[in-house]
């Protein structure tokens, strides 16, 4: 299990990149765009265009710079560095969602590629061509790269970058490099504060299967320790500025989950989906719904999912063996390493309030797939004696069902999104309505999710978004007025995805009117399933909200 030269090692990650890059970036306008796909792109853009006006989502955060809204933080614990670094690429290249896309799905790529120099120097050459192999085919990794929310490119580029800088700067002796490896670390929990959770469990991890280590950088490297410190302080501090925030938000979330029913059955949900490959899939069948994940239809799973178990279990039992017998080597340190971080990744997400969305779960990326790579490398080679043919048959077997599995997958979802355009809160009907109606008219936004799609993809067109003064109304008795003409469209999600009440409301009132006082019309995806209704007056009139309830004053 030695490490490859840099040609060969550079083969491997380019024929890895070609396929994660044929599979994840095929019809990249399909589905239609997420709101949180866009919501760290919105203030790239706002800042390029010279838009005066911040956002009002709650949480985002600019400073005044060079005549537009510089975003720092997107909300109280995510950073901006997603919108930061969409601002050259977005200077560079028309915005649109070909160019979002294609953005996060290169940064996911380049973190595949980080994961394999990180595997060949620590595990070896074969090893880091199956991690490759594997994460070039996880449907997971694809698609939530692909339509980035939670910002899930960046951590796993800045996870993997730490990896190869730290590993490499201690190895080398290089406070510069582990400088850099400390400062992507930090920059990860910059861009979203639940990186922690990992960087904590790869640090508990490394202490428990090399001890010596701390002791070595607490009396002997302390130079090196504080390079790396030195970094990690550097690349946080952004977010540090914006503890109370995040504390605040982590205590409201915590409150929450203990209010809630049972969050344990729809995490463990989560985590068997992205795991098996079926997350996204089911997503798309659901119409974006994460509460009806687990009753959504897909292609069925992967073998990801079993075959990681029994890896993770087959090499801990080998590891188990070989330190009972003394025969503990370099690499042995390395293949612990990966297993217990993945655990403790695990464990710490499970356990971190309100994670119950697979950007979350994902903070584990690579460790699956170092993991398998790990035990796959380690079964052939003690298979090598006669006899062991079975053994590396079935590893040949095991390694081509996942990865045949994988493929089967990417191909299914994709397919999918070719027919329907995207369901519910993805489906990109909003957008296709938007372009055929005349200049002048104005989109309001009576549900989460319109708004930031509509807007990114055609900045000039009249938009609305009234739902969060909406939610901030304090005064019920007083309600909320929203003053309307004829040029005005509410847009309202079909009952299924509704987010909010607001639409559902103003449907309700419409019942008090005279017939043709408004226009309802109904918009549905490319194979006719509901997405969301179109309402228009025929006269000026102003829109009360007061509580859950709606009134229509024509005028």
């Amino acid at each position: 299990m030695k490490p490859a030269s840099p040609a060969p090692l550079l083969c491997a990650i380019a024929l890895c990149a070609a396929l994660a890059a044929s599979l994840g970036g095929r019809d990249l306008a399909l589905p239609g765009l997420y709101y949180d796909e866009v919501i760290q792109a919105e203030p790239a853009l706002a800042f390029l265009n010279r838009d005066a006006r911040p956002s009002e989502i709650p949480g985002i955060r600019g400073t005044w710079l060079r005549g537009g809204w510089f975003p720092w933080m997107t909300q109280p614990y995510m950073g901006a560095l997603k919108s930061q670094l969409l601002i050259p690429t977005f200077a560079l290249v028309d915005p649109g969602a070909v160019s979002l896309r294609a953005a996060t799905l290169a940064w996911g790529i380049l973190g595949l590629a980080l994961a394999m120099i990180w595997a060949n120097r620590a595990l070896g050459f074969a090893a880091a061509f199956l991690t490759g192999g594997l994460l070039a085919v996880d449907p997971s990794f694809l698609f939530i790269a692909r339509h980035d929310w939670g910002s899930f490119s960046l951590a796993l580029l800045l996870r993997c970058g730490a990896l190869v800088l730290l590993y490499g700067g201690y190895h080398s002796r290089s406070p510069a490099r582990l400088f850099a490896g400390g400062l992507c670390a930090g920059l990860g929990i910059y861009n979203k504060i639940d990186f922690a959770v990992s960087l904590a469990a790869m640090a508990a991890a490394l202490v428990c299967v090399a001890p010596g280590l701390l002791r070595s950088a607490v009396t002997e490297r302390r130079r090196d320790l504080a390079a790396a410190l030195a970094g990690l302080t550097l690349g946080a501090a952004p977010i540090a500025i914006a503890a109370g925030d995040a504390l605040a938000a982590a205590g409201a979330a915590s409150r929450a989950q203990g209010a809630a029913a049972s969050p344990w059955a729809e995490k463990l949900t989560v985590v068997g989906a992205a795991l098996d490959g079926t997350y996204f899939q089911q997503l798309m069948h659901s119409g974006g719904r994460f509460e009806l994940l687990s009753e959504a239809g897909g292609a069925g799973p992967t073998p990801a999912l079993i075959v990681l178990i029994a890896s993770a279990g087959i090499l801990g039992l080998l590891l188990l063996r070989d330190r009972i017998r003394g025969s503990w080597e370099p690499t042995r340190a390395t293949q612990a390493f990966v297993v217990l971080s993945l655990l403790l990744s695990v464990g710490g997400l499970l356990l971190t309030p309100r994670a119950i969305r697979i950007h979350h779960y994902l903070n584990a990326w690579p460790l699956p797939q170092l993991v398998m790579a790990a035990a796959f490398t380690e079964i052939w080679r003690r298979a090598a004696r006669p006899g062991g043919r079975v053994l590396r048959g079935a590893v040949v077997l095991l390694a081509a069902g996942v990865l045949i599995g994988g493929v089967r997958i990417d191909l299914a979802t994709l397919e999918d999104l070719t027919a329907s355009g995207g369901r519910g809160r993805w489906s990109d009907a909003p957008e296709r309505y938007a372009r055929e109606l005349a200049e002048g008219t104005r989109l309001v936004s009576l549900d989460w999710g319109f708004h930031g799609p509509l807007h990114f993809s055609d900045p000039q067109r009249r938009l609305s978004e009234p739902v969060w003064s909406l939610r901030r109304a304090r005064n019920p008795r007083r309600g909320h007025v929203i003053a309307g003409t004829p040029d005005d469209v509410y847009l309202v999600y079909e009952p299924p995805f509704a987010v909010y009440p607001f639409g559902g409301a103003l449907l309700e009132a419409l019942e008090s009117l005279p017939k043709d006082a408004a226009q309802v019309t109904r918009h549905r995806d490319r194979e006719g399933g509901p997405v969301f209704r179109a309402i228009r007056f025929d006269r000026p009139h102003r829109l009360l909200f007061r509580g859950g309830r709606a009134e229509v004053r024509l005028q």
